[in-house]
């Protein structure tokens, strides 16, 4: 299994910021038994301040935030609560 996920919206002063994570996870068996890994990294950031909602990948190179929301499907639901939360 190899997917993109959204983490939990982080509020830093006037800025939130939402890591984007990549998990993978992996098993097998064999003649000596099975095996199961896995591994959790940074795919990229979404940051929303006052200028806006931008995303960024891991060499801070900006990336389309509709590019994201293909591959996360969940993700339109993050950013709409984002949004509501910026109007109160």
């Amino acid at each position: 299994m190899d997917k993109l996920r959204a983490a939990h919206p982080m509020d830093a002063g006037e800025v939130t910021l939402v890591p984007i994570e990549r998990c993978f996870i992996q098993s097998d068996t064999g003649h000596m038994g099975c095996w199961i890994a896995g591994l959790k990294e940074p795919f990229a950031v979404i940051v929303c301040d006052t200028t806006g909602i931008r995303a960024f990948d891991t060499e801070a190179t900006e990336i389309s935030i509709e590019s994201l929301m293909q591959k996360i499907p969940d993700l339109g639901a993050v950013m709409t609560s984002l949004s509501i939360e910026r109007i109160r």
